[in-house]
This record gives C-alpha cells, sequence and structure tokens, in this order.
C-alpha cells in the first residue's frame, strides 16, 4: 500500500521561521499569563517558566521586559483592527449596516480579553518612555485605519463637518463599556441587557446619522466651479 507524503512532511525550517514562531509563542504566553494574572507578574522568568523555556532563551528574542511589551502591545492592535469583520458592506441599509458594525466591533475587540491586556500593559508602562512612544504611534496607525473603515462602511457621513467627533464619540462609548469588563469579569464576551441597550443607542445614533445626511439635498458646488463646467 502506497502512503503520499506531504510535500511539506521532512521539510525543515529555517532557522528565521524557528525564531519567529517562538517569537510568536512567547508573546502568546505573555498575553496568557497578563490575562490570568497580572501585568506586574509578568516578568521575563515568569514568561520563561510557563513558556517551558530558560530565562537566557527569551532574553535571546526580547532582551528586556519592555522590549517585550511593545511587541505584545503591537500583537494586540494587530489582531484587533486586521479582521475584514468590523466593516459591513455599504450596500446595506443603514440601521442594518450601524447594528451589524456594533456588534461585529464589540465582540471582536471591546468584549475580548485582550483588550483588557492591552489596557493593562497601558496602564503598567506609564514611567516608560520607549513603551509610550511606541504607543502612541500604534494608537496612530490604529486610528487612521479605523477612519478609513469607518467612514468606507458609512460613506454618507464622510462629507460630515464633525465626522472625526462622531466616530471619536462612537469608539470612546465602546472603550467604556470594554472597561466595564474589569469590574464585572464574569461577563466577558456576553453583554447583559443594560450593555446591549447602550449598543443599540449606539447603532442607532450612527443610523440615525446616516440617514439625515443622507436626506440632505447635495451641496452646490462653488461658483468658481460652476463656470469651469460651462
Amino acid at each position: 500500500m502506497n502512503h503520499r507524503v506531504s510535500p511539506k512532511a521532512g521539510v525543515r525550517r529555517t532557522h528565521a521561521e524557528r525564531s519567529a514562531a517562538t517569537r510568536q509563542h512567547l508573546i502568546a504566553t505573555a498575553i496568557d499569563v497578563i490575562q490570568r494574572r497580572s501585568l506586574e507578574e509578568m516578568s521575563i522568568h515568569e514568561l520563561a517558566k510557563s513558556a517551558g523555556m530558560t530565562s537566557g532563551a527569551v532574553q535571546h528574542h526580547f532582551e528586556s521586559k519592555a522590549v517585550l511589551m511593545m511587541n505584545v502591545l503591537s500583537e494586540l492592535i494587530e489582531s484587533t483592527v486586521r479582521s475584514g469583520e468590523l466593516w459591513p458592506s455599504p450596500a446595506l441599509p443603514a440601521r442594518e449596516r450601524a447594528a451589524k458594525f456594533v456588534q461585529a466591533v464589540w465582540s471582536l475587540v471591546y468584549a475580548q480579553p485582550r483588550f483588557i491586556v492591552a489596557w493593562n500593559i497601558y496602564l503598567g508602562c506609564r514611567n516608560q518612555p520607549e513603551v509610550l512612544g511606541h504607543i502612541a504611534e500604534l494608537r496612530q496607525s490604529v486610528q487612521a485605519r479605523m477612519h478609513e473603515g469607518f467612514f468606507s462602511a458609512f460613506p454618507e457621513l464622510a462629507g460630515e463637518a464633525d465626522r472625526d467627533g462622531l466616530l471619536g464619540l462612537v469608539l470612546s462609548s465602546l472603550r467604556g463599556l470594554g472597561m466595564l469588563q474589569l469590574f464585572a469579569p464574569a461577563q466577558q464576551g456576553a453583554p447583559d441587557a443594560a450593555q446591549q441597550a447602550q449598543l443599540a443607542c449606539l447603532a442607532d445614533l450612527i443610523a440615525t446619522r446616516c440617514e439625515t445626511a443622507a436626506a440632505r439635498p447635495p451641496r452646490a458646488a462653488p461658483a468658481t466651479q460652476r463656470s469651469r463646467r460651462r
């Protein structure tokens, strides 16, 4: 009886591939330790112990806790925004779009344990300029991607004068709901009636603004532009 061998079977990974896999394993382990315990308990020694490695091996990949935290934060942020599931099709009715977006961004981002892990890192690294600088860069990148995604999903709002304030209000509201999980960890990922009501209000705000903007007559072109078209 002949056995087919998978093309990948027996193929040895390169040093770079093994190193990348080890780094990902360490980052995932660090997230788990912070989530189950605390940021303070996430030392290089504790990470090595939890990952089944030596402290020297961990420091080969991350020379300090600050560098490790920067990589952990990068992974948390990337896993938050790289999912295309956040953005509903702009072809859907405004209310369906708004409801889908709010539920998706809540369940995929703010209700996730990693959201609290990220905030633990934010708050725990306030006296580390190296990490704070990295956080500032990440926040700018995430803000730009959220801005692009939101106004692509809700093009009616892209021309509103207060569009940045509206997006900021939406995200701040979701962030605040997410932070409440610090005080009710048993409810993570499963919104109670009060949370569902607030999420529904947020979706209604987005939908109402979309409908209002869509119903508004288009702005007349400036006189200079009208004269050019003649």
